[in-house]
């Protein structure tokens, strides 16, 4: 008996304190798996954008990629916090993905038909959560005082889209709504307790510690999103029996919009640990939204690109692109200021940003000009280049003076 109990102990452990987590700690193949579910997700938002661009289906697809985020910022935030290697995070992880793999099924007309089956989905997703971040605090009392406001705000939110199944649209959508605001607003509640009270302070500053594992997540997931333009790419010229150099071009271009976004987000951003803080931790993961919506969009933009490549290029299709683009540059940007800069960089780290910022107004400004298609890219992908210029100008010049 004694044998199965301990093993029972070492194959369904209780959560991580948030102590023993490791900041050296490689991604697993769990976590890897977990992921590719919101590329399915992520992909059905995209491409019912991608058929209704205007400013109602905007909007929609903003209102259903900030519930995706924060669902899957939450399952990351808490396997890195408080996961094993055993099996009840796997359970529960499986448990997790089969809740996104439902609201990706719904995802498609989650704003119409099949809204009940979206909201039930998301609901059961929001359930397993709340257990999972209450239990932390059963396991680790001295965990509670974070983990039971949490806990609570969590429940609160799984039961406004419970009660949403029962009420007709719009008032469905409002619940969703309000769900959705107190979810995000949570950190600035937090932050508010942690003021009043020394033993949430506590926790705060344990647990916003950036670990390179979480950091990673976080590129990992953008590496989802830019999969969408270059689908979005593909599915353009999918869509042609006969393919012309006009199109040829216009798809390249496309092509080096996405390597432009992966370049300075990379380069520029990811492997770096935000500056100490709870405060500049936030400002770091919330950046992370409008990057990433923002290269979503980019791709259902490039599905209509390619599809007007004999065509002018339809005016929302236009604002849509040079739109999304700019978002994802001011983000970049709001990343770049939450980062501590590199030794002996601060003056280039400022002015990093100011250039990223630029450059996306310049974008942003393109949508009121008459650029045709092929101009119109070249002009986006070269604006995106001065960044990526301005940074290897940079190091060229930094390492020339480094002693050998």
């Amino acid at each position: 008996m004694s044998i199965i109990l301990r093993n029972y102990r070492r194959w369904w452990q209780i959560p991580r304190n948030r102590s023993e987590r490791s900041e050296h700690r490689q991604v697993t193949f769990l976590e890897l798996f977990y992921d590719l579910v919101y590329v399915v997700l992520i992909a059905q938002l995209t491409h019912a954008l991608a058929h209704h661009i205007d400013l109602q289906h905007i909007a929609e697809f903003l209102f259903l990629f900030i519930i995706t985020w924060w669902a899957w910022l939450n399952g990351t935030a808490y396997h890195d916090l408080h996961g094993n290697n055993d099996i009840r995070t796997r359970v529960f992880t499986f448990l997790q993905m089969f809740t996104v793999a439902a609201m990706a099924v719904f995802a498609h007309d989650a704003l119409g038909e099949t809204s009940t089956g979206f909201a039930v989905a998301y609901a059961a997703f929001q359930l397993i959560l709340t257990f999972l971040w209450w239990r932390t605090g059963v396991h680790d009392p001295a965990h509670q005082p974070l983990s039971r406001p949490y806990s609570l705000a969590f429940l609160i939110t799984t039961l406004l889209f419970v009660a949403s199944v029962f009420v007709e649209p719009p008032e469905r959508f409002t619940l969703w709504l309000v769900a959705t605001l107190i979810s995000i607003a949570l950190p600035l509640l937090i932050l508010r307790l942690r003021r009043r009270n020394p033993a949430v302070q506590a926790q705060l500053e344990s647990g916003v510690i950036v670990t390179a594992s979480l950091v990673e997540r976080f590129g990992l997931f953008t590496i989802i999103v830019l999969g969408e333009v270059i689908v979005g790419v593909v599915q353009g010229i999918a869509g042609y029996h006969d393919i012309h150099w006009r199109l040829g071009g216009i798809s390249a271009l496309g092509m080096s919009i996405a390597f432009g976004t992966w370049w300075l987000y990379f380069d520029f951003v990811s492997h770096r640990i935000p500056r100490p803080g709870s405060l500049w931790v936030y400002v770091w993961s919330y950046a992370h939204l409008p990057v990433t919506a923002g290269i979503a969009m980019v791709g259902a933009a490039m599905v209509n690109v390619i599809a007007h490549a004999t065509d002018p290029l339809p005016v929302a299709v236009r604002w849509l692109l040079v739109g999304s683009i700019g978002i994802v540059l001011v983000g970049i940007a709001f990343l770049l200021r939450s980062l501590p800069p590199r030794a002996n960089t601060a003056q280039a780290h400022r002015l990093g940003q100011i250039v990223i910022f630029c450059v996306a107004v310049v974008i942003f400004a393109l949508g009121f000009s008459t650029l045709e298609t092929i101009p119109l890219l070249a002009s986006i992908a070269v604006l995106m280049l001065m960044p990526v210029a301005f940074g290897l100008i940079y190091w060229i010049r930094h390492t020339e003076t480094v002693p050998q």
